[in-house]
């Protein structure tokens, strides 16, 4: 079972019903178009300096997924914790066209500090992929530095983005 947020109109519980909304004209009636977007994959992450041990690696899944339309709403979908000091955190927003395919975008936070629920933001990467209805598109070896010890921190993401239904 996929890990989920509900946040800003993003459910899992199940697909929300195909609304109709006014147009900016006003009058006019347009369904909306509603996706199951997920995103999957593996992490391994490099604490150096951890505080219960130097050399600390966490390895796990990514799992996330939500329901989107055309309205691009974000959220964070995952986060996970490594060595006592490393939190890496996955927002995601995403929105429909007509067609069922779904514009995902995916910004990436690798923070490193005194402990796992510090600010100490250290490095982030931004992508989006376009994923055809039905589909997916696979994303490999995104890696995030802390540039402040010599890159020794880290966390290395594979990930999949699904556009299920």
């Amino acid at each position: 079972m996929l890990a989920a947020a509900a946040v800003a109109g993003l459910t899992v519980a199940g697909a929300p019903a195909a609304g109709a909304a006014p147009s900016a004209a006003g009058d006019a009636v347009t369904a909306s178009v509603w996706r199951n977007v997920a995103l999957t994959g593996t992490y391994t992450i490099r604490d150096d300096e951890g505080i219960f041990a130097a050399g600390t690696y966490c390895n796990g899944n990514v799992a996330s997924e939500g329901w989107v339309n055309e309205v691009r709403t974000p959220s964070v979908w995952w986060e996970t914790t490594c060595g006592g000091e490393i939190r890496v955190e996955k927002h995601v927003s995403a929105e429909t066209d007509a067609g069922g395919g779904v514009m995902i975008y995916v910004t990436l936070r690798f923070y490193e500090g005194t402990n796992d629920t510090n600010t100490d933001l250290d490095a982030e990467y931004n992508f989006n992929r376009y994923v055809p209805a039905g589909q997916t598109s696979t994303v490999s070896e995104i890696t995030l530095r802390n540039g402040e010890n010599g890159g020794k921190d880290w966390a290395k993401l594979n990930l999949v983005l699904h556009n299920n239904r």
